[in-house]
C-alpha cells in the first residue's frame, strides 16, 4: 500500500479538507452534507462503493483525507473538542500517522484513520456508528 502522506492535512489546513468532502459531495454525488452527524451515513456510502468498486487508497488519497477531515468537524460540531497531532513517537503505528479529535473530556476519535480503514477494511464500525459510539461512551 503507498498513499501520499504529505498530502495530509494539518491543524492550519482540516477545515478547508472538510469543505473539499462537502463539494465533492454536492458536485459528484448530488448530496448535501449539513454537519450533521446523521450526514456521516453518506460519507459511510460513498467509502462502501469506492471499496466495492476496488478503489486503492493510493487514488483517493485526498478524499480519504477530506471525508476523514468532514467527520472530524461534524464530531467537533456535537461536542467541544480540537485536531490534535499524533505524538511523534507513536509514527510507526498505523491508526498515529494522522490528525485525531481530541474532545475537551479528553476522549480521542480518529475519523481519518477510519475513512482509511473504511475503505482498505471495510466499515467495522463505519464513521456513523463510531461517531454514535464515542458520544454516547461517558468520559
Amino acid at each position: 500500500m503507498h498513499f501520499r502522506i504529505a498530502m495530509a492535512p494539518a491543524i492550519a489546513t482540516v477545515r478547508r479538507y472538510a469543505d473539499e468532502a462537502i463539494r465533492h459531495m454536492r458536485d459528484i454525488y448530488g448530496v448535501s452534507l449539513n454537519h450533521s452527524l446523521d450526514s456521516l451515513a453518506h460519507v459511510d456510502k460513498v467509502l462502501g462503493l469506492w471499496r466495492d468498486g476496488g478503489a486503492s487508497a493510493d487514488v483517493v488519497t485526498k478524499s480519504l483525507f477530506s471525508f476523514g477531515s468532514y467527520a472530524g468537524e461534524v464530531l467537533r460540531e456535537q461536542e467541544p473538542g480540537r485536531w490534535a497531532e499524533p505524538p511523534a513517537s507513536d509514527q510507526d503505528a498505523w491508526n498515529d500517522q494522522f490528525l485525531y479529535v481530541r474532545l475537551l473530556d479528553g476522549r480521542e476519535w480518529r475519523p481519518i484513520d477510519l475513512a482509511f480503514r473504511a475503505l482498505m477494511e471495510g466499515p467495522h464500525p463505519s464513521l456513523l456508528q463510531s461517531a454514535k459510539q464515542l458520544l454516547a461512551t461517558p468520559a
